[in-house]
């Protein structure tokens, strides 16, 4: 049974350090109050700068743990240099190569080497997720039980919804493999006492339209119930011969800045808060 009475909403920016229009993008969104906490990469070739921004505009900041990486032609790179989870050219970019190659003690200590490129730079992480998915088991490796160590050691709240609505969200469907895996996970979870979201929302991205994208998100404010829920999005601004994922990320900017999901929150009577809030609210 859900603890909560209260509407908790956390609106999160995915991805600073990716290049610099996330970056920009992602700064005037926290300076603006339409995001209260970002997840920072370390990965990239901009993760000095993402670290410095954070550091600089006092951020609430998360770990984004980061296994593969986006690009192909400008891999990023390993931050332990872990050779299993990489090729002569940086690390795969995808999540089935990764599962065939990654050694877990690799894995651990590439987890190890991220956090603390942060905590060099000033930085400590409010949080921990994962880029991509990477960690939550959906490749076929159980590479969330590193992720739960690893955060019950520095006492950090990871990303992983405890209510199951989420896959339905992104998939359109439940399967009953998926379903079981998600309850493995969060009863592992409980094991190890690291502290878990009550939901979380993204959009998958089955429309092109900006109109459909803002309602799904303005929608999903609505229909928040009593709890702790993570909405993530990934704002940047436009680059040069766009992909529509980036597409994306371009609305995504740009219904943050119109204030719609803060709008929305505000109306629905719930709390926006930061990831930095997260042990608060649990402990009370």
């Amino acid at each position: 049974m859900n603890q909560y009475t209260d509407k908790y909403l956390i609106i999160n920016a995915d991805d600073l350090g990716y290049n610099e229009e996330q970056n920009a993008a992602i700064t005037e969104l926290y300076r603006a109050g339409e995001i209260s906490s970002v997840s920072v990469l370390t990965v990239t070739a901009c993760a000095e700068s993402g670290a410095r921004i954070a550091r600089e505009e006092n951020m609430s900041a998360g770990i984004h743990f980061a296994l593969t990486s986006d690009e192909e032609n400008e891999r990023w790179h390993s931050v332990s240099g872990a050779r299993s989870l990489a090729d002569d050219k940086g690390l795969y970019t995808g999540g089935f190569r990764l599962a065939l190659s990654a050694r877990r003690k690799d894995v651990r200590k590439e987890l190890e080497a991220q956090y603390s490129f942060l905590t060099a730079r000033g930085i400590t992480p409010d949080y921990a997720d994962s880029h991509s998915g990477t960690l939550y088991g959906i490749n076929g490796r159980r590479f969330y039980r590193d992720a739960f160590e690893f955060c019950s050691k520095f006492d950090l709240p990871f990303r992983f919804p405890k209510s199951p609505a989420f896959i339905a969200r992104q998939l359109g469907r439940a399967p009953r493999a998926i379903v079981a895996l998600h309850a493995h996970v969060v009863r592992l979870a409980e094991k190890y006492g690291v502290t878990l979201i009550d939901d979380l929302v993204s959009n998958p991205w089955r429309t092109g339209e900006k109109a459909a994208l803002n309602d799904y998100y303005v929608n999903a404010v609505k229909e928040l119930r009593p709890g702790i829920t993570e909405m993530f999005l990934h704002p940047a601004l436009p680059v040069e011969n766009m992909t529509p994922e980036w597409q994306k990320r371009v609305y995504e900017y740009e219904i943050l800045k119109s204030g719609a999901i803060r709008k929305a929150a505000e109306s629905a009577g719930a709390q926006i808060i930061s990831r930095a809030d997260i042990k608060r609210i649990v402990k009370n």
